[in-house]
């Protein structure tokens, strides 16, 4: 009985020695986490004790902060990649908003017909601006936000291709350019999704025009369609794709520098390979469907 009472007191004296030891090093821990809080220092919660509870307790308190710095990090980067983005593209903005304020600060006080005539072109051309900028602008945002989550169908891609070119009639007048088209398969059907393969084409058939000369011709071959036009702008192909890059230096231009790595990000989404050559004066963009 003796005997019993002892073994009942060592192992009852072990155990509250253990929990003492438990208490004193958690109670340390929380101190580290503590000081980390109130300081922002970066270093690792880290103990003395040799149980393995409070050691697996320790790393994941360790791999929480590691997720926290993580998050916050991409979080800042994202901030100051929009405080770039909002920066490169305020003078685009500011041009056509300045432009139009100016046009119809003109348009009272002028009286013959066919001159406020031009300014009322003037101001329209100015707003189709400010709507490719902004839509540009939210198009990029959508596309680089990494929840974004993307619906993908097949559907035929000549059709698709003729309503854009048809939206762009009037450029096509003013310019004198009749786009040449020639598809090997005009019941190709591909996988993507509709909304982003619209404004893909959209920016495509825009760069065209806004760069391009005298001609403009779409072909497709075994899934691989190429955008070709002649160049009135010296340009560099490793930079083509690059958000802000613009083959002008004058920046006067209406065009946001986002188009074409617009399309780049497009392609890397539904998983299509995009490429861009120079050939004489010529520019021909690749983008090959076939996943």
């Amino acid at each position: 009985m003796i005997l019993l009472c002892i073994v009942l007191s060592i192992i009852s004296f072990i155990s509250l020695s253990l929990f003492i030891l438990q208490k004193v090093a958690i109670a340390k821990i929380s101190e580290q986490i503590k000081y980390k809080k109130n300081t922002g220092s970066h270093f690792q919660i880290a103990t003395s004790s040799d149980d393995k509870q409070i050691k697996e307790l320790c790393y994941y308190i360790n791999e929480l902060y590691d997720d926290i710095d993580k998050i916050k990090s991409i979080a800042s980067s994202k901030e100051q990649e929009m405080q770039f983005l909002m920066s490169e593209i305020s003078h685009d903005i500011r041009t056509p908003l300045t432009s139009i304020q100016g046009y119809l600060k003109l348009l009272k006080e002028e009286n013959n017909k066919d001159v406020k005539e031009q300014y009322y072109e003037i101001i329209e051309f100015r707003l189709d601006s400010l709507k490719m900028i902004l839509e540009d602008l939210f198009i990029h945002s959508k596309i680089v936000d990494e929840e974004y989550q993307v619906e993908m169908i097949e559907f035929k891609l000549y059709p698709m291709l003729c309503k854009m070119l048809a939206s762009f009639y009037y450029e096509f007048q003013k310019k004198n350019i009749e786009p040449v088209i020639s598809f090997s398969n005009e019941s190709l059907v591909v996988t993507g999704n509709q909304e982003l393969v619209e404004r893909l084409l959209q920016n495509l058939i825009n760069n065209a025009l806004k760069h391009g000369n005298d001609y403009i011709e779409i072909s497709e071959n075994h899934g691989i369609i190429s955008f070709k036009n002649n160049l009135n702008d010296s340009i560099e192909i490793s930079k083509l794709f690059d958000r802000f890059y613009k083959g002008d230096k004058s920046r006067h231009r209406n065009s946001t520098g986002l188009g074409l790595s617009i399309v780049k990000e497009i392609c890397i989404i539904l998983h299509w390979n995009i490429e861009a050559r120079q050939e004489g004066n010529d520019l021909i963009i690749f983008i090959n469907t076939n996943k």
